[in-house]
């Protein structure tokens, strides 16, 4: 069974063209939907309007989509048969279905030919579509135009004018937030009802002004000078954005351009990767005194991590400490005047690891010292506190001499002239059974609880005897003595007093990035800091850049890597609160300026 569908068209010059087609099937689908079989392009029809099915070799059966009532030969049916041998019409809106039987090579199949009658008369067409229901197209074409700009333009622009001056709109519906894409970040929350305090102008974008009258402690990123001259010079691309951007009132290298509001409600969306992208890639060609490196993207073009180190920790009295900014290509090692090997200390066969577990009922060890065991993270996980002696090394490496009644005496730590004095002190007293010995008191055998040892309970490697507080004195503070062992010591010219080298921790190696502890808490730490394998305290266990990118990639990275723009490590504005702003002393765990410090540490936990 096959029908052969004709459609008839006539050109402007009454030339016909016939487009046909032959359908192999028992029934043709008639309607305005895209897959019929007799497409018609008329509002007045259905989408499934009614189907043709074949009966016997010259006879159809057309049958309309719910009962809707067509002209068969003049006649109005929703049900009708057609002789094709005699041949019949059907009128469907304004087009015009004739159902012959085919001839010569057409000869067995149904012709169904479909002409378009542009002369049906009004109630004929009003009969089968809605102009007699709606308006015409032009005039809903204005009048819809109309209602979207009094809806949508007049309407929002007097809501504006009225608001003007009101800091705090009353609840309700208020037309010009149809212009707005979303809700305001939680860091301009507060602003949610007082529209003007940013957009205070209509039509207007949001100038910087508006921005400064709450930021005005905000610096610049750097010399607007230098700024200006380390942007790349725009494309065919961005010379037609900027076009865009003066022709609607958007000022150039404006606030906005990197603080976009507007786009949901929680953190602010970070600035995108170009905008960094297009002054830090290729700089060296525009600004040649510049000391930063290339970075366009983390995966492809970022440099080797550059870590404050220190240097020197300041040898002399009064000394202060020296810092440079190497790249870690260089395997740079620090100087903290600290002698510290966290392999020995990590290993789980040596007698660390036994004085580890005879003490773990008491501190919580395992069967070895672990990282957590003297690096306690700050209140907010993001860093580390220093490492200090009473509260992370006494509970091994104890500094009792002597007890009295029920005290235990201690060596003052870091305090060398008080430790001189102690041992003076001692020995002009009653005289112990044997001379005191400090020869190896950091390193003792392993086991009981060092804090309340005494010195008569102490057994030491040394076997020789003093019998004076010089030579006391001066082992503990030399080579294998309990001061040496960990510190730099300076032997004193004769009369003058022992001095130990100061002990600065860096509170911060990333001076000009953003590391974030507490989001990597369920990595293990030797995951990234080699420590297991570090046999001397110079050694910098920062990982290089090779370790992130084993889970961060690109702005574009996809699959298991994190996506890592350069808003995820750095900030923007070199302000107190900026996160990898690091002046001067202020990298030393202590000093003077610990209280700006913190003060500024409060400001990178904010952020």
């Amino acid at each position: 069974m096959a029908f052969i569908v004709r459609h008839v068209s006539r050109t402007a010059g009454g030339r016909e063209i016939v487009r046909a087609r032959r359908i192999e099937k028992d029934a043709l689908t008639v309607g305005r939907a895209a897959d019929s079989d007799v497409h018609l392009t008329d509002l007045g029809v259905m989408l499934h309007h009614a189907t043709i099915t074949r009966r016997g070799e010259a006879d159809a059966m057309i049958a309309t989509e719910k009962d809707v009532p067509v002209k068969v030969d003049g006649r109005s049916a929703s049900r009708a048969a057609i002789n094709a041998r005699r041949g019949g019409a059907i009128r469907i809106g304004p087009h015009r279905l004739v159902v012959s039987l085919g001839e010569g090579e057409e000869a067995g199949a149904l012709v169904v030919t479909v002409t378009r009658d542009e002369e049906v008369t009004a109630p004929e067409r009003d009969a089968h579509g809605l102009a007699g229901t709606v308006p015409g197209k032009r005039r809903s074409a204005w009048m819809f135009a109309l209602l979207i700009l009094a809806a949508f333009l007049a309407w929002p622009v007097w809501t504006f004018y009225q608001s003007r001056g009101v800091e705090q709109r009353p609840d309700g519906f208020h037309a010009d937030t149809m212009w707005s894409t979303g809700a305001l970040s939680s860091a301009h929350a507060n602003l949610e009802n007082d529209c003007q305090a940013c957009h205070q102008q209509a039509f207007v974008s949001v100038r910087d002004s508006s921005c400064l009258s709450c930021h005005a402690d905000v610096h610049d990123h750097a010399d607007r000078d230098r700024m200006a001259r380390a942007v790349a010079p725009p494309d065919f691309t961005d010379r037609v954005g900027l076009v865009f951007a003066d022709f609607f009132n958007r000022p150039r290298q404006a606030c906005v351009e990197c603080h976009t509001e507007h786009e949901g409600a929680g953190a602010m969306a970070p600035t995108p990767q170009r905008f960094c992208a297009e002054c830090h890639t290729g700089l060296e060609s525009r600004l040649t005194d510049t000391r930063l490196l290339d970075a366009g993207d983390f995966a492809r073009d970022h440099p080797e991590f550059r870590p404050v180190v220190m240097t020197s920790p300041g040898n002399q009295p009064g000394a202060r400490p020296s810092f440079a900014r190497l790249s870690l290509d260089r395997r740079p090692q620090e100087d903290t005047g600290l002698k510290f090997p966290h392999e020995l200390h990590l290993s789980t066969t040596n007698g660390v690891a036994r004085m580890a577990q005879r003490l773990s009922r008491r501190y919580g060890f395992g069967e070895s010292l672990g990282c957590a065991d003297c690096h306690t993270p700050t209140a907010d996980g993001v860093r580390f506190m220093p490492v200090t002696m009473e509260g992370d090394c006494q509970m091994c490496h104890s500094l009792a001499f002597d007890r009295i009644g029920g005290t235990v005496r201690t060596l003052r730590h870091g305090e060398p002239a008080q430790v001189v004095a102690d041992i003076r002190a001692f020995y002009r007293g009653t005289a112990p059974p044997r001379p005191i010995d400090l020869s190896g008191m950091a390193r003792r055998r392993p086991g009981g609880d060092n804090r309340a040892r005494t010195v008569g309970r102490y057994q030491f490697a040394v076997a020789t005897r003093y019998s004076g507080a010089d030579r006391a004195i001066r082992r503990a503070f030399s080579d294998g003595g309990v001061c040496f062992d960990c510190h730099r010591v300076q032997a004193p010219p004769r009369g003058a007093e022992y001095r130990i080298l100061p002990v600065r921790q860096i509170a911060r190696y990333m001076r000009r990035g953003w590391f974030d502890h507490a989001a990597h808490v369920n990595e293990d730490c030797t995951e990234c800091h080699a420590a297991e394998r570090s046999e001397s305290a110079s050694d910098i266990l920062i990982p290089g850049i090779a370790t992130c990118r084993d889970c961060h990639g690109g702005e574009d990275a996809h699959g298991d890597l994190v996506p890592s723009t350069c808003a995820l490590c750095h900030n923007y504005h070199a302000d107190d609160g900026a996160p990898y702003l690091v002046r001067g002393r202020d990298v030393r765990g202590g000093g003077r300026d610990a209280q700006g410090r913190r003060a500024r540490e409060q400001g990178d936990r904010g952020r």
